[in-house]
C-alpha cells in the first residue's frame, strides 16, 4: 500500500535518482543521454520542491513515484511524473496524476510533454483526459507530443452573502 504526500527538500536526491532510473530506457531509445530527465540537476528538482507543488509516491517509506506541476497563472506543466519501473502497473501513476490536480483546484488547465517512442504514454495520459495538440519532431528517432486537459476552474457559485 502507497500514500501520496507533499514531497520535503530531502527527498530531492531520492526523487532525482528515481528519475533518472525510470528515464534511462526513453534515453536508450532516443539514443541520447540529453534528454531533460536525465540531465536534470539536484538544484532544479530542490527549487521545484521549494517553490512549485511536488508530490511523492512512498510504499514502507520508500519513495516509489513522483511527480511536479510548475504553475504559471491558471495553467500547470506537469513535469517528471515518475515511477519506479520494479512498481509500474500499480496505479501509482495514475494515483499521482489525480493527486496533483486536486492540490491545484485553481488550474484550469494542464499541459504535458511526452515522448512517442514510449508507445504506452500518450494512450496513458489520453485515458486520463488529456489529449495531443502537437507532434514535435525533435530528432530522427524522437517525435514529442504536447497534451492537454482542460479542467473547471474555480466558480463563485455558492458563496453565501452574494446577490445575483
Amino acid at each position: 500500500m502507497y500514500i501520496i504526500a507533499p514531497a520535503v527538500l530531502e527527498d530531492a536526491a531520492t526523487m532525482l535518482e528515481l528519475q533518472r532510473r525510470a528515464f534511462a530506457e526513453e534515453g536508450r531509445r532516443s539514443r541520447s543521454k540529453d534528454i531533460p530527465p536525465l540531465t536534470e540537476t539536484l538544484d532544479a528538482v530542490s527549487e521545484h520542491i521549494q517553490k512549485q507543488t511536488a508530490l511523492v509516491a512512498r510504499d514502507s517509506g520508500k519513495i516509489i513515484g513522483t511527480i511536479r506541476g510548475i504553475v504559471d497563472g491558471r495553467v500547470c506543466t506537469v513535469r517528471a511524473l515518475v515511477v519506479d519501473p520494479e512498481n509500474q502497473g500499480r496505479g501509482i501513476g495514475s494515483a499521482l496524476l489525480d493527486a496533483l490536480e486536486r492540490a491545484l483546484p485553481d488550474v484550469t488547465r494542464f499541459d504535458l510533454t511526452t515522448n512517442t517512442l514510449m508507445e504506452a504514454n500518450v494512450p496513458f495520459y489520453e485515458r486520463r483526459g488529456y489529449r495531443v495538440t502537437q507532434f514535435t519532431r525533435h530528432s530522427e528517432v524522437v517525435t514529442l507530443a504536447q497534451m492537454t486537459k482542460l479542467v473547471d476552474g474555480p466558480t463563485s457559485f455558492g458563496v453565501a452573502g452574494t446577490a445575483g
